[in-house]
């Protein structure tokens, strides 16, 4: 499971963010939010329209299937594992129709240390920013107004985050980022092959701040690394 992650630094040019993603690089607030971003929060996510447009915008991170009654869960679906995809129906059909990136600087996990938790950052060594593979949906109330919520992908952990944790999310390498958001491509064994875990190698993990454990604190030194 991945509950927390931040999101406050593109760290591109204009021309480097179009290139990569497709789309003119958003101003803030739309992209750079938070330190501390927890599951219900509203964040940012990258996905392409009916006209195959790619766009970003603000998504419940708790992700509300379209044929809910309400525009709630009591389920927690703020994350997805990988092998959900596996069950016949409305998964695999998420899976083919409505991907998504959810951009990063890092994510966080716990370790249990002496009965305590003992939070750890985890970035990419290549890149300040990473690209999260999820799914989303939309949900319309009975005067047709639509409601987006999102839900990030898990897989099994790698050698750098299975010291700490047994899951971590589904990061996109970025040669299949534009692949992942293609609405054209509904090939599911495709699909579902590029669902793997980061490699470690590219990967780093560093202690930080116990004062992320709190969900209500968020400020810069919350991910420094504690010494």
């Amino acid at each position: 499971m991945c509950g927390r992650f931040s999101l406050y630094d593109v760290n591109m040019t204009p021309e480097e963010f179009e290139e990569r993603f497709g789309f003119q690089m958003p101003e803030p607030p739309d992209m750079i939010q938070s330190y501390n971003i927890s599951p219900y929060s509203t964040i940012p996510v990258i996905f392409k329209d009916d006209d195959s447009r790619t766009q970003i915008r603000p998504m419940q991170w708790q992700l509300i299937p379209s044929f809910s009654k309400e525009f709630k869960s009591n389920y927690s679906m703020f994350n997805t594992r990988a092998e959900t995809f596996e069950k016949k129906g409305f998964w695999p059909r998420m899976l083919q129709k409505s991907r998504c990136i959810i951009p990063a600087n890092n994510f966080f996990e716990w370790a249990k240390v002496d009965g305590r938790k003992v939070p750890y950052k985890f970035t990419l060594n290549d890149s300040a920013l990473m690209g999260i593979g999820g799914i989303y949906s939309i949900w319309r109330d009975n005067e047709g107004r639509s409601f987006y919520s999102t839900s990030m992908i898990t897989v099994p952990a790698n050698e750098v985050v299975g010291k700490i944790h047994q899951r971590m999310p589904f990061i996109l390498p970025r040669n299949e980022e534009k692949n992942w958001l293609d609405r054209h491509q509904s090939d599911l064994a495709h699909i579902k092959s590029l669902i793997k875990p980061y490699p470690a190698e590219f990967m780093s993990s560093v202690e930080v701040s116990p004062l992320v454990n709190n969900s209500r604190n968020d400020s810069p030194e919350l991910i420094l690394p504690v010494s």
